[in-house]
């Protein structure tokens, strides 16, 4: 009996590690930097992403939104949020294999600061938007060209829905950066 055990936990653990080791030979990190255009002015977005394989792989980025409203008075905004979603590759070159396109989305939480938080104008205006906690979803476009096996050259589109933005509901970003793997 004592053999039989041994040579079944001997055998799980060869077929676990192999597994295993398949496993993270697949799995891959990565982390990106953009710039780029949002409405009425400038972003910034930090990414990572986990790679289960190479057709997908799931995303956290980070956005920050500096911009003016320029309407009858200008209204300076700040946009920061946290987006959590996956993204599909959906095209890579039939040759090198160095340019693929990935389309994805999902939600997003984060905070919205209009005029620096005051109500009041420097003109004696008051305005009705206040600062919050806005929510709501996206979705996503990425092409990816490789530079070199740690980098890629990154271009960037989201158009976010903020469900309850004083701001607009609708928010385009558009970017350009690079893209490093971790392993």
């Amino acid at each position: 009996m004592r053999k039989i055990n041994f040579l079944l936990t001997s055998l799980l653990l060869l077929s676990a590690s192999f597994c295993f080791g398949q496993l993270r030979g697949n799995l891959a990190s990565s982390v990106g930097l953009s710039g780029g255009y949002v409405e009425d002015g400038y972003g910034i977005m930090g990414t990572f992403n986990f790679h289960p394989d190479r057709y997908r792989y799931f995303q956290i980025s980070v956005l920050a939104a500096i911009a003016e409203d320029k309407g009858t008075q200008e209204i300076p905004y700040n946009i920061f949020t946290i987006q959590p979603g996956i993204y599909y590759r959906v095209f890579v070159a039939p040759r090198k294999r160095n340019f693929s396109l990935f389309l994805g989305g999902g939600g997003l939480f984060g905070y919205e600061v209009i005029n620096n938080g005051s109500n009041e104008l420097p003109s004696g205006a008051l305005i009705n938007a206040k600062s919050q906690f806005v929510y709501g979803l996206y979705v996503g476009a990425e092409a990816e060209v490789g530079i070199s096996n740690d980098f890629s050259l990154l271009i960037k589109a989201n158009e976010y829905y903020h469900i309850n933005s004083d701001v607009g509901n609708f928010y385009p970003y558009a970017g350009v950066g690079l893209r490093y793997f971790l392993f």
